[in-house]
């Protein structure tokens, strides 16, 4: 009997289960309450230029609805980006020592209160996450659009869920340095090197089937751990890791300039000729 590849299913006990040892890995060598845990956290920072500001530890974020099957296969997305972004103003708060509930709680508000693009009383999201949204959108089979009733996923064991509760966001750092007054930011080599082990560790809890990289020193960065195994083509590699296939999709950032940008417009080149395909070619084969 031919199997609906479209059918989505949810497993919340699984989920609650994969955050439970993610809080625990971070309660033991990250963060608890409002105290950074991390070894790495001084050698990190002095790295950094002397007039860059420095902004510790961004967790993760994780999705209630994580744990799918798709057709009856396993469907884990993770999207992995460089890092959370610097606040413009230096003295700002906001991003420094933020728990998984908390950036939990940031995505998931830019998914239900904002809009693709911006609407009458309703802001719209960054490039960024209209990106995430795009390329989720296609993992789920919604197809590229910006109407906001098809961001929302009908499993057939639940209630709806939005696509942002089905997803986790990675940054390949946990902490962010950069110039003061820009929202760029300039990580050093020490920084990917140290914070390789905590990228390894929740790759190895959230234990992800299908990874999007957002950026080039994303994905030079990630190979240490996601070491490619097979190569289809310069968008899309199997990796193997604690014994698992892997797909990974390896994209330019969705802010990023010219031509590879791909979080503005649903008729980007890049989005429609380069993003689409290889999500959809990197499902065919998971």
């Amino acid at each position: 009997m031919r199997v609906d590849r479209s059918v989505i299913s949810v497993d919340v006990a699984g989920t609650r289960r994969r955050l439970g040892r993610l809080q625990r890995y971070v309660e033991r060598v990250l963060l608890k309450e409002d105290e950074f845990l991390c070894r790495h956290f001084e050698s990190c920072r002095g790295s950094t230029k002397p007039d860059h500001q420095f902004r510790e530890g961004t967790m993760s974020h994780v999705g209630r609805r994580f744990d799918l099957l798709r057709g009856g296969k396993p469907l884990r997305v993770m999207v992995v980006g460089q890092e959370s972004g610097l606040p413009k103003d230096p003295a700002s708060p906001w991003g420094r020592k933020v728990t998984i509930e908390t950036r939990h709680e940031h995505i998931l508000h830019t998914g239900l209160q904002r809009r693709y693009y911006t609407e009458p009383g309703i802001q719209g999201r960054n490039p960024h996450m209209r990106g995430t949204t795009s390329a989720l959108r296609v993992v789920f089979g919604k197809g590229l659009g910006h109407d906001h009733e098809a961001e929302f996923i009908q499993p057939v064991n639940g209630r709806p869920f939005h696509l942002f509760e089905g997803f986790a966001l990675v940054n390949r750092l946990l902490c962010s340095a950069g110039p003061v007054g820009s929202s760029n930011g300039k990580p050093t080599t020490t920084m990917f090197s140290r914070c390789a082990d905590h990228f390894a560790a929740t790759v190895s809890i959230l234990e992800p089937t299908l990874v999007i990289l957002q950026g080039r020193l994303v994905r030079k960065w990630a190979e240490d751990v996601l070491v490619p195994a097979q190569i289809f083509d310069d968008y899309l590699y199997e990796a193997r890791f604690d014994g698992s296939r892997v797909m990974v999709c390896s994209f330019s950032h969705p802010s990023a300039h010219g031509s590879v940008r791909w979080g503005d417009k649903l008729d980007a080149p890049y989005l429609v000729d380069v993003v689409v395909p290889t999500i959809r070619k990197a499902l065919q084969h998971s």
